[in-house]
């Protein structure tokens, strides 16, 4: 397997994280010819799925697998949709956050909350 050097003092761009990734997997892919252990679908989805989680929680916008028709995914990108969403979830919280506090002044939850 080929050497991959990582300095503490260096800082990594996703490209080049993914460059990284890749590189190892196909070393690993090399290496494991002569292993006979087999993967469902369902493992590799989940990997795949995981391995996005990941990344998701360390980039803006998010990466997603799409069902496009059975077995076949595509993976895509949106950093709108997932502003939207965060902005839909925190506007829920904060009314929901209000209802309550009305409740706890006047006894009654508010009909919108």
């Amino acid at each position: 397997m080929n050497e991959i050097h990582l300095p503490e003092n260096k800082s990594w761009t996703l490209a080049e994280v993914v460059d990284v990734v890749q590189r190892t997997l196909d070393a690993v892919g090399k290496e494991s010819t002569q292993n006979s252990l087999r993967y469902s679908p369902e493992d590799v989805y989940w990997l795949l799925h995981d391995m996005l989680r990941y990344v998701n929680r360390n980039v803006p916008g998010e990466y997603t697998l799409r069902r496009k028709n059975n077995g076949t995914y595509r993976v895509t990108y949106s950093a709108e949709d997932t502003s939207r969403k965060q902005s839909r979830r925190k506007l829920k919280a904060d009314v929901r956050k209000t209802a309550d506090y009305l409740k706890e002044l006047t006894g009654r939850r508010p009909p919108w909350g």
